[in-house]
């Protein structure tokens, strides 16, 4: 079912929103059930992109049924699938009209010198683009985008569903083209996203243009995302995520329009980066002014992170804010809920009269913009169905590079404080046989760990005690409890959340009254047990050549009352292998409330034991038990590899192998210097293949089961020649047909040929004539192996006829 959940006005007049009632009910007629899909799906005309290329115009079309015949012209639109799971370099281009195209599970990747893998040309030209399962797009050449959409065209994302199950892959080459927009030099033409999962991004660094956006050169155009998952990554280059690409002159003049109304937005950009994440590229000097009043970025919906390439979160704009539709400025706010989600955990966000669904990040958190002032946010999970309130005061002491903290939850944040009302009014403590009145004072001012307002009576109540029992509060008001004390009686109360409510569970108790009045420094708390929870993450250095390992043990320190609450400020010892000295860590606060980590580091071959503990202490007035950790574990190292067989690769080819690895493996190009940023290579499989002349060198991997860590063993070093010592060449026999011809190999090395009998013709043992090397052959497959090659070799092989 499709749910509206706000409207989005088209016209706009002297700073109003306009909405027609005819647009209204065009908009909700256009909201189609999956029934009228399934028929306008059936309408379309299906189309092979693995039969060849595909070219939609005004009124024409080039492309193959999956029968393999052409296809005709149909103005309901087209399917573009393939009946091959394989990837294509076969491509689509849409000029002309306007066109409804489904793309349905494609893959294609085009060459240096290709054209974009699907590309939308020619002024005026409109695409509504449907999404339907997995969709990757890679452009091959740095000038042209993976999803071309030329100035002057519209593109419309949606998937065939309406959700962000399905999605679209656009890898740029990481060039002089956006990812989808804009080729080199080319602003972008329109584009609007209303569902999908949409990731662009470039396959290598240093790109000049946006990954949704334009090219090298060229504006950003107008963007809209009304939802869906849109992942935007230009982090190793020069260009907003979304907007405008690089320019040394600026965007002679064209614009740049983002809006954003909904969805969930990721993006990344480079490190002190001068431009705009969402907006405008790197210009040259004397050209920002100039791009920035061409710039706009209008929020009204969604959810939205802005990240550099160390993972920080950064500005969304270049030292300025971005706006709202009403021109109001907007202030960066993460809301993090409470429980702490893991990342990528389902959530429906309502904030605004918004309606997003989207996903935490960042350990539990979402990301929004909102206008100074307070706003009121609900969060509900969507493995749960849990809803949490928060309350985020956005301001405009907000600089644009950090954002304001809140917090989404469901538990009570104030203990009831309670006052004494006597008839004589100096008299505030209680007195043995004197009628009082305790009055909890704040019973109205309540609110959750997130500063949302609680209703009282509603989301929750007061519950009385007189020493640990629980009693009833006033029948006309229960914020109130008319006591008589005697000698030894004390009274408190804490708040209870009641069902249904927005909150659950209970607030910690009120500091205690008695008949000899208030104690000093208030009740007496008992000393409270402490928990440790501790997890631990094995570190693995990316060094040629590591000589140790390292752990790191991450601990939350809580308390044993019910509701684990956190412990925070608290000092945590860490201690190695029994010895008397320790290192220190204090427990955080705030978003790491009672939580430390510490790496255990140079841990050499052998048996190792670690203890964490917490030897106990007072915090926020109350006393808390220690707590211990331990834990044993062994590092080894294996030996050095060994057993391997080569094929050598000749000078400019890639053909080299190397025989008898594992999955266990790794391996490492030779370079004349190799540092900490070496690039290591997994082994997949049991053969390393497509090598070309160098020196490589393997070692197992390291590797981490919470009791033995396993260092990455020393390499085995593989030399590769430039050139071929020996020569393998085949005799021509009248029995035999040789499938491979002359073979280079190194000295002492292996290689492989193909050879088979001629009809009537068997290949026996005593048939083959090798010198200088082993040989075997299977006679099922005709591969011929040799080994420990020692110089070069004519093959002789004479077949023996069948009887």
């Amino acid at each position: 079912m499709y749910q509206l959940t706000k409207l989005r006005p088209a016209l706009k007049s002297g700073g109003f929103k306009l909405v027609t009632l005819v647009g209204v009910i065009a908009l909700l007629l256009s909201l189609t059930t999956p029934a009228s899909y399934t028929s306008a799906q059936a309408s379309k005309t299906t189309l092979d992109l693995s039969k060849g290329s595909i070219k939609i115009g005004n009124g024409s079309v080039t492309g193959k049924t999956t029968a393999g015949v052409a296809a005709g012209y149909n103005a309901s639109g087209y399917i573009i699938t393939s009946s091959s799971s394989s990837e294509t370099a076969n491509t689509v281009t849409i000029s002309g009209g306007t066109n409804e195209i489904e793309l349905k599970n494609i893959k294609i990747s085009t060459s240096y010198s290709g054209v974009s893998p699907v590309s939308i040309e020619t002024v005026g030209t409109t695409v509504n683009l449907t999404l339907s399962g997995t969709n990757v797009l890679t452009s091959g050449n740095p000038k042209k985008a993976a999803l071309g959409v030329a100035e002057g065209t519209n593109l419309t994302i949606g998937t065939v569903d309406g959700s962000n199950s399905h999605s679209l892959t656009a890898n740029g080459y990481g060039g002089y083209a956006a990812a989808i927009g804009g080729n080199e030099a080319a602003a972008s033409g329109a584009i609007s996203i209303d569902e999908g999962t949409i990731i662009a991004k470039f396959v290598r660094s240093g790109n000049y243009g946006a990954a949704i956006g334009g090219g090298q050169g060229g504006a950003g155009g107008t963007i809209v995302i009304n939802g869906g998952a849109v992942t935007a990554e230009s982090y190793g280059g020069y260009a907003a995520a979304i907007g405008g690409g690089y320019s040394t002159t600026g965007y002679n003049g064209k614009t740049t329009e983002v809006t954003i109304n909904g969805g969930t937005v990721s993006t990344k950009i480079p490190n002190a980066a001068v431009y705009d994440s969402i907006g405008y590229g790197k210009v040259g000097s004397g050209y920002t002014s100039a791009v920035q009043a061409s710039t706009s970025v209008v929020i009204d919906g969604g959810s939205i992170i802005s990240r550099n390439d160390s993972s920080n979160i950064t500005a969304l704009l270049y030292k300025r804010q971005p706006v709202n539709d009403a021109g109001q400025q907007l202030y960066a706010a993460g809301v993090k809920l409470e429980d702490a989600p893991a990342n990528g955990t389902a959530v429906d966000l309502q904030y605004e009269g918004n309606s997003v669904q989207t996903n935490t990040v960042n350990g539990g958190y979402v990301y929004l913009f909102l206008s100074a002032g307070s706003h009121d946010v609900a969060i509900t999970r969507g493995d749960t169905g849990e809803t949490y309130y928060g309350t985020v005061n956005a301001g405009e002491g907000t600089t644009s590079s950090s954002f304001v903290a809140g917090i989404a939850s469901r538990t009570i944040k104030n203990a009831p404080v309670l006052s004494i009302e006597n008839g004589d009014f100096e008299d505030k403590e209680l007195n043995e046989g004197k009628t009082s009145v305790l009055t909890v004072s704040n019973y109205n001012e309540v609110v959750n760990f997130g500063g949302y307002a609680l209703q009282a009576g509603t989301d929750f109540v007061v519950q009385w005690y007189k020493g640990s029992t629980p009693i009833a509060g006033d029948l006309e008001d229960e914020a109130k409890l008319t006591v008589t004390p005697l000698q030894g009686d004390s009274y408190k109360a804490k708040f209870v959340a009641v069902s249904g409510g927005k909150v659950i569970g209970s607030s910690s108790f009120s500091a205690g009254k008695t008949s000899l009045g208030p104690k000093e420094g208030g009740i007496s708390v008992p000393s409270v047990p402490a928990k440790l929870s501790v997890t631990s993450e094995a570190e693995f250095t990316k060094q040629p050549d590591p000589t140790a390992g390292a752990i790191t043990y991450t601990l939350k320190l809580t308390s044993d009352d019910g509701q684990s609450t956190p412990i925070e400020g608290a000092t945590v010892r860490f201690y190695q292998d029994g010895s008397k000295n320790f290192y220190s860590r204090v427990t955080g606060t705030g978003d790491k409330a009672g939580i430390i980590s510490f790496t255990f580091s140079a841990l050499l071959p052998g048996e190792h034991s670690i203890r964490i503990a917490y030897d106990g202490g007072k915090a926020n007035g109350i006393s808390y038990q220690g707590a211990s950790y331990y834990k044993n574990f062994t590092v080894v190292k294996p030996v050095k590899p060994s057993g391997f067989t080569t094929i050598a690769a000749k000078t400019g080819t890639n053909n080299g192998k190397i025989f008898g690895v594992n999955e266990s493996q790794e391996y490492i190009k030779w370079i004349p210097t190799i540092g900490n940023d070496q690039q290591i290579y997994s082994v997949t499989g049991n053969v390393i293949e497509n090598l070309e002349p160098s020196l490589y060198s393997i070692r197992y991997k390291a590797s981490y089961n919470g009791d033995v860590y396993t260092l990455a063993s020393d390499y085995r070093y593989l030399v590769w020649v430039q050139t071929a010592q020996w020569t393998v060449t085949p005799i021509e026999s009248d029995s035999v047909v040789w499938e491979t011809g002359a073979v280079d190999v190194i000295a002492g090395g292996s290689a492989q040929l193909y050879v088979h009998a001629k009809d009537g013709y068997t290949i026996q043992d005593g048939d083959i004539q090798v010198k200088y090397a082993n040989y075997t052959y299977n006679s099922e497959t005709g591969l011929l192996s040799l080994n420990t090659i020692t110089s070069n070799i004519r093959i002789s092989i004479n077949a023996s006829l069948v009887e």
